[in-house]
């Protein structure tokens, strides 16, 4: 009642392939979504007295009657920077170009402006497996495959030769 020789090293090889996939699904917590919006945003622009615009300026939004800022960041190339008030009110954003020029500006968002609720928009989720992790899932696909098949079609040739 020997069995073939590959069963314990296809045993072994399952060991070895399947302890780096459980592992692997601990470094994976959670996956992304993310959202584009073409609408409902505040915009600000920074620029020179000659045009020129400030860009890569520094920003800080600062919210109605808060003390911690909102957003902060850098404007684009062209000096504009655009934010998602979550509240009505009237909202600060400060932009300077760090070496002594700065703009305050004051804007009121209205409630029909402010993220009151989830809106629509186009939605984008990312794969739920990390890279590692699904290249791992993968090949354990494959070598569980391939050593299904291989075992099925050992059973089939020991079925064959032990019957009379």
């Amino acid at each position: 009642m020997n069995g073939p020789k590959w069963r314990p090293r296809l045993a072994a090889m399952a060991i070895a392939l399947g302890l780096p996939l459980l592992a692997a699904g601990q470094g994976q917590a959670h996956g992304l979504r993310g959202t584009t919006d073409s609408h409902e945003t505040v915009c600000a622009n920074a620029a020179f007295d000659d045009g020129e615009p400030m860009g890569y300026g520094l920003v800080e939004v600062s919210a109605p009657d808060s003390r911690l800022p909102f957003q902060s960041g850098r404007t684009d190339k062209n000096g504009f920077f655009c934010f998602r008030p979550d509240h009505p009110g009237k909202w600060q954003v400060t932009i300077s170009d760090e070496t002594g020029h700065r703009i305050r500006m004051q804007t009121t968002v209205s409630p029909e402006l402010a993220l009151l609720r989830d809106r629509d928009g186009q939605t984008y989720n990312a794969p739920p497996l990390g890279r590692t992790q699904g290249l791992i899932t993968g090949m354990a696909l494959i070598f569980g495959l391939g050593g299904s098949l291989a075992w099925w079609r050992g059973r089939k040739r020991e079925t064959a030769q032990s019957t009379p």
